[in-house]
């Protein structure tokens, strides 16, 4: 943390490599008016030329290689038949503005969520709407369907990069004030700077800390007091403030809040709940009195039916898929070393119930001693040990055909049939040791209330790279965020983390 002297403080300097003072009100002035429309307006005619596209190459293979190769199906009709009666464009420009899909700035995976909603939503209405205004024969199912799913991939992919070009052009950027220059406010601008996609640009902290104000955090200036925050949002140009002061007193708060409405389009506040739910919590308005509803979703009964069918699907159908390789690996750790070809460990499930987790065996029998003589030789080595239960650079204990195996994951496979048993699911909490349950502290009361993963926010966020302590957060949000559409993303994820080899030890 650098100190500025006491004259640059509040004078026109460059903040995060953008100007502030009166460079930010001359781009105000030049910028705010049209910036905002113009990007929206990229990004409907975007969405529209996407959806076309789709519609246009599924109506191509359906009239031509598809119609070739099954010369039985009915003849498709004319492509201007879709678009005559606005049956794609009214429909999907409709489902995407009320999704906010033009305003609302949210992560990928959110996006991606909102878009298959919208879309899903605006075939079903293309659906109708044709089949209302002509006749069913004129309409493709087959067509609908194949636009329905190809704008279900390619619709957020085109977002995500149409908004990449607009930050890259100017059009995008959204400037914010965060007030609180604490770990919290630290956290914000930290995270923002994580999801640059978003277009939020942090200009300046703000607080009413004497020793703070004057300092640079993060490359940003801390500015100060809070009874400036009108004035920095004039001069600064901001359009949203973040109230990153979760210890601000009810008085203060109202004050601040009174003072910025009206002056910028949005304030955000961040409450003191950092490892609680944050997922799907919606606010509630009863009787002028605000509250948070915070759902447990994995403790509906409907749930954990939904999640369990969607593992039998999904394993079921991987066991099949993948049953040669399986054959492949299981003899070649027979011909590798002498030992089962299965390991059998017991683990801790949902509700403390031990079961027995499978996995291909990687090391050697006498492993124990393998790793214990190790470590007495290199003292490095027991540190990482004792940091993250795993040995990075080299494991003694482990097999030529384990290396592989580990290096490419394919070592978990056979926990599809913990999954396929019930004991486990395709994504959950890291299945713990027993003897891992004091070093688990309060958190194994969370994270044991859900069936354990062959695959997890864990092994998506850095796997073996990251300390113990952090996997345990990571399973604790998990546990209290839980969505069918959290385990869908995490599984997508997990296909680009094996294909990295990330924290694969």
């Amino acid at each position: 943390m650098q100190r500025q002297s006491p004259s640059d403080v509040g004078a026109a300097v460059p903040v995060d490599g953008v100007l502030a003072g009166s460079t930010a009100r001359s781009w105000s002035v030049l910028g705010f008016a049209w910036r905002p429309l113009l990007a929206a307006t990229v990004l409907i005619a975007v969405d529209w030329l996407t959806v076309f596209s789709c519609l246009g190459l599924v109506w191509w293979f359906r009239s031509g290689p598809l119609a070739r190769l099954v010369p039985f199906l009915e003849p498709v009709p004319a492509f201007s038949v879709f678009f005559s009666g606005l049956y794609y464009l009214a429909p999907w420009s409709l489902a995407f503005a009320e999704a906010k899909l033009y305003t609302r700035r949210t992560l990928f995976w959110e996006e991606a969520r909102q878009v298959l909603r919208a879309c899903t939503l605006a075939a079903l209405f293309a659906v109708f709407l044709s089949f209302a205004v002509r006749a069913a024969g004129e309409m493709s199912r087959l067509v609908i369907l194949g636009a329905w799913l190809s704008t279900l991939l390619t619709v957020p992919i085109v977002r995500h990069n149409t908004k990449r070009a607009l930050i890259a052009a100017g059009l995008w950027g959204k400037r914010v004030l965060i007030l609180g220059a604490g770990q919290t406010g630290v956290q914000v601008c930290e995270r923002i700077r994580t999801h640059p996609v978003l277009g939020y640009e942090p200009v300046a902290f703000v607080d009413d800390d004497p020793q703070k104000i004057g300092t640079v955090q993060l490359g940003i200036a801390v500015r100060g007091p809070l009874a400036a925050v009108p004035q920095l949002v004039r001069e600064l140009a901001v359009k949203d403030v973040v109230m990153a002061m979760p210890r601000l007193s009810r008085e203060q708060l109202l004050h601040i809040i009174s003072t910025c409405e009206g002056r910028v389009e949005s304030i955000r506040l961040v409450p003191d709940m950092f490892g609680l739910a944050t997922v799907g919590v919606e606010t509630e308005d009863l009787d002028g009195l605000l509250l948070l509803n915070m759902r447990w979703n994995l403790a509906k009964p409907w749930n954990l039916a939904l999640k369990r069918g969607f593992d039998l699907v999904v394993a079921t159908g991987t066991l099949l898929l993948l049953s040669p390789l399986l054959v492949v690996a299981a003899l070649a750790i027979r011909l590798d070393s002498p030992g089962p070809i299965l390991y059998r460990q017991q683990r801790l499930g949902r509700g403390w119930r031990r079961f027995r987790c499978f996995k291909f065996r990687t090391m050697y029998r006498d492993n124990a001693e393998r790793l214990e003589d190790y470590l007495s030789r290199h003292p490095a080595a027991r540190a990482e040990w004792e940091q993250f239960a795993k040995l990075k650079a080299f494991d003694p204990r482990v097999t030529r055909v384990g290396r592989i195996l580990r290096r490419f994951s394919f070592d978990e496979l056979p926990q599809l049939l913990n999954v396929a048993r019930g004991d486990m699911s395709l994504v959950g909490p890291r299945p713990y040791l027993p003897r891992e349950t004091e070093r688990m502290g309060d958190c194994a009361e969370t994270i044991l209330k859900a069936p354990p993963g062959i695959t997890g926010l864990w092994q998506v966020s850095g796997r073996n790279e990251l300390p113990f302590s952090q996997r345990l957060r990571l399973d604790e949000y998990y546990v209290r965020n839980w969505s069918l559409w959290l385990d869908i993303t995490v599984l997508v994820k997990t296909v680009g983390a094996v294909i990295r080899r990330q924290g694969a030890y």
